[in-house]
């Protein structure tokens, strides 16, 4: 009888033990995925934002490769069809807008543009990442060279600046239907400087000219698009509920 009661208490005391062990397990697994949630939104937003609620996809069968190449030409090999004679560009031709004057790059802006990137961005065929350009400003007076003189003759660019690998991404449904990856295209990090501080200076000719429509926030520089939309319309709402206004919603 004795050993009966000693044998229920000794389970018990076992029981409540591992209990305490799986509950000090799931703080620490809990701090553990803060922290690297934390490092990641701060290193690469992006990523932090891309991987919450991302689903891991297991692509056993993937398109062959013919299928593969065949499904992306027929997207992208076709040459576009625009109209010319679209209204909306009858209307800019005939703005009195400034023309954009272009200054050689400066290697303060290569320097300034290579310090706010990210650290870690992903590299292309030279596996070349902004870590290692960072701490060597020697080497951006050579960028900026170069990069003048790309601008100047676009023909001579390097095969190597425009080249990247492109990995295929499996999305969602089926993986052995091609349609179902997103293609992305890992390119020098030497390309999205160039491209970078270009679409910089075409940015600010834009605002400067108030070319980019107010409403379309996405395309501001420094502007959170969807946070901004959404603090307008609820700066909208308050004011109608306060004020008692009619409001149509479209």
């Amino acid at each position: 009888m004795t050993n009966a009661r000693e044998v229920a208490q000794l389970t018990e005391i076992l029981k409540q033990k591992m209990q305490a062990k799986a509950q000090r397990i799931r703080r620490y697994e809990k701090r553990e995925t803060q922290y690297s949630q934390n490092k990641m939104f701060k290193e690469d937003t992006k990523k932090f934002y891309r991987n919450l609620g991302m689903k891991s996809i297991d692509a056993r069968e993937p398109p062959s490769v013919a299928e593969t190449e065949t499904y992306w030409k027929s997207l992208w090999g076709e040459e576009a069809q625009n109209n010319e004679r679209a209204e909306w560009i009858r209307r800019e031709q005939e703005r009195k807008v400034s023309l954009m004057v272009w200054m050689p790059i400066q290697i303060m802006e290569i320097t300034s543009y290579l310090y706010k990137a990210h650290n870690w961005k992903s590299p292309g065929n030279d596996q070349i990442q902004n870590y290692w350009l960072k701490p060597f400003p020697a080497t951006h007076k050579h960028i900026t060279k170069n990069f003048i003189a790309i601008i100047e003759e676009p023909e001579n660019a390097p095969d190597w600046l425009i080249e990247g690998i492109t990995y295929l991404i499996p999305k969602s449904g089926d993986s052995k239907e091609v349609r179902n990856y997103r293609p992305i295209t890992c390119l020098t990090t030497m390309y999205k400087t160039l491209t970078g501080k270009i679409a910089k200076r075409i940015s600010t000719h834009l605002e400067e000219q108030s070319l980019l429509p107010a409403e379309q926030k996405e395309c501001h520089p420094g502007s959170k698009g969807c946070k901004d939309q959404l603090m307008i319309s609820k700066t909208i709402y308050e004011d109608c509920r306060r004020r008692k206004k009619n409001l149509s919603i479209a």
